[in-house]
């Protein structure tokens, strides 16, 4: 056994051995495994002390074999990533959930309707009638139902409590709601990083898991219980008793989100055709999920809509206008998905790798937007200015103020078209005397990377010619998925109505600044719309109003997935697009 202290975190815990990284995760700080724990991207590099000599390791490579201190500081573990909320507040939409409560007193109940009031019900309710129409002390029971059908009973009146919930599962991030089901009132929202996160940063690392290691299917299905459980209990530690009644839990997310919540081995997804085990909603209870809420409550999870694109899509349409308009849907989070077309007519409907450089993976001083990221950059009277999430001094730089550098960087010239980073001496030829050459620098390393500073000091924080590069490739990946699937489909970018930005890196960023390096198609501003986390809207539609599940599945009826893989135009186009504007 172990000794571990976590100096910053007055945290001491014992283990047997095994990596730091799960030690760490085991300790409650879990580390940003961007790579999946294979030791390429540097993310998880932490200062420990063993027998008074320090030294830094990737926590995700090094074994613990002895006792040690670990100097972790806050911003390297995931409990301080700024996630994106926001509740469902359409004030047309009726409320109309699936879940009722009504009351009964058991003299109502007589033995010969005990047949017709259970036809249709599970074996385990059936059971638990059987005792509580004879239990001593009981003359009134309350009756769960689903779309009618009862699913539990409670002894006594407890009409008075109901609740739901609606959970969009992220890849980085997991948003709760629990709703009052007896008025529609929003009770909690809630959120977290998903805790698969130290199974890899994106859906591929996580597939890859599976294939490696056999029990890392479970585990990951384990991860995300365990995440949703912890948002359960806090919303019950202010409303004690509140799970006991809470028996409809409606989910959204990504196909390999799907996959590892339900336990389905996701593997077929990693390879082509890149086929899903189930496209289809999946209508289940608790029995099959093992939450913290009574076996009985239904869980509702939306349809996929093919390959990557899941059911967070599906919850993003739903709150779309349904009219004869036509939308192109870009939802930019870690996994980009695309939407063109309507709800009369149908979709169309791609993916495209688009977030582990914009969310700071791959990118030198990247991370995830949390206290000490750079947020956002401006330029003002020549000079560049940051603005710091939490102020202070910046730490490195998360994806909106990526997007903001090399969109100021290149409209100064020091990025040129092709998306080359000009040197110092490069810069001052062509603008003598600019106190920006200052910002600029050769690294002294092999291969002699050019940065631009945005701060020096202890902890640098710049952007180098290697993140440009990998930006280059973002960028590309979505503008190109956007043309290809308009021609796809015979489609004029004229002739689109509104460009509609989901998710939070969409929410955040500057929309002028995405338009400018090409992230986004030349669309007019006007007719931009960032709606926020569309998914957490759509998801919680569905809990208030049983119909929108029915239009959930009708909106998978009429889509069609296309493979850009698979179309000569995409990788023209994807190579044709690196440069900037």
């Amino acid at each position: 056994m172990f000794k571990l202290n976590f100096i910053n975190q007055k945290t001491n815990i014992t283990v047997t051995g095994g990596l730091l990284s799960e030690a760490c995760s085991s300790a409650g700080f879990p580390l940003d495994l961007v790579c999946g724990g294979k030791g390429t991207c540097g993310k998880c590099l932490v200062t420990i002390e063993v027998q008074g000599h320090r030294r830094e390791v990737l926590a995700c490579q090094f074994t613990v074999e002895e006792d040690l201190t670990v100097y972790l500081e806050d911003s390297q573990y995931l409990d301080q990533a700024s996630l994106l909320t926001g509740h469902h507040n359409d004030a047309t939409l009726p409320f109309d959930p699936a879940l009722r409560k009504t009351h009964h007193t058991l003299s109502d109940l007589t033995p010969e309707g005990y047949s017709t009031f259970l036809r249709d019900t599970s074996l385990t309710l059936r059971r638990k009638f059987s005792h509580m129409v004879h239990q001593r002390g009981v003359s009134h029971m309350t009756v769960v139902r689903h779309q009618g059908l009862p699913i539990d009973i409670q002894p006594g009146d407890t009409t008075a409590h109901l609740y739901g919930g609606a959970i969009d599962i992220g890849t980085t991030s997991v948003v709760l709601y629990v709703y009052d089901l007896i008025d529609g009132s929003l009770l909690y929202t809630e959120s977290s990083l998903n805790k698969q996160i130290t199974f890899g940063g994106d859906v591929i690392a996580r597939i890859l898991c599976c294939q490696e290691r056999e029990s890392a299917l479970d585990e990951q299905c384990q991860a995300i219980a365990h995440t949703i459980n912890e948002l359960l209990s806090r919303c019950e530690e202010d409303h004690p008793g509140l799970l006991e009644d809470l028996y409809h839990l409606v989910l959204c997310g990504n196909s390999t989100m799907a996959h590892l919540f339900f336990a389905m081995d996701p593997q077929a997804l990693g390879r082509f055709p890149y086929a899903n085990i189930t496209e289809d909603a999946i209508h289940t209870h608790n029995h099959a999920c093992g939450l913290n809420l009574p076996d009985a409550a239904v869980i509702d999870f939306l349809p996929l809509l093919g390959g990557f694109v899941g059911a967070d899509t599906t919850s993003v349409l739903l709150t779309l206008p349904q009219d004869d308009r036509k939308y192109l849907m870009v939802d930019l989070g870690t996994n980009g998905e695309i939407a063109l077309g309507n709800a009369l007519t149908g979709f169309q409907t791609a993916s495209t790798a688009c977030g582990p450089a914009l969310e700071g993976a791959n990118i030198e001083c990247g991370m995830r937007a949390s206290t000490g990221a750079i947020e956002g950059i401006t330029l003002e009277k020549g000079e560049i200015c940051c603005q710091v999430i939490g102020g202070g001094a910046p730490i490195g730089l998360c994806g909106s103020a990526i997007v903001d550098a090399v969109a100021v960087l290149r409209s100064l010239g020091i990025i040129d078209p092709s998306g080359y980073l000009l040197t110092p001496e490069e810069y001052l030829t062509i603008h003598p005397g600019s106190p920006l050459a200052a910002h600029l620098a050769v690294l002294d390393t092999s291969d002699q990377d050019v940065v631009f500073y945005f701060s020096r000091g202890d902890k640098p924080v710049y952007l180098s010619q290697g993140d440009i590069r990998q930006i280059q490739l973002a960028k590309s990946s979505i503008y190109s998925g956007c043309m290809t699937l308009l021609k796809e489909c015979g489609l004029p970018l004229s002739d689109v109505d509104a460009l509609v930005l989901a998710g939070a890196f969409g929410n955040f960023i500057n929309i002028e600044n995405a338009l400018a390096i090409g992230l986004l198609p030349p669309f007019p501003r006007k007719k931009i719309l960032a709606i926020g986390n569309g998914a957490g809207h759509g998801v919680q539609r569905c809990l208030l109003n049983q119909g929108e599940l029915d239009r959930a599945s009708q909106i998978q009826a009429c889509t069609e997935q296309i493979n850009l893989a698979d179309t000569p135009e995409f990788m023209e186009a994807y190579i044709m697009n690196m440069n900037f504007n």
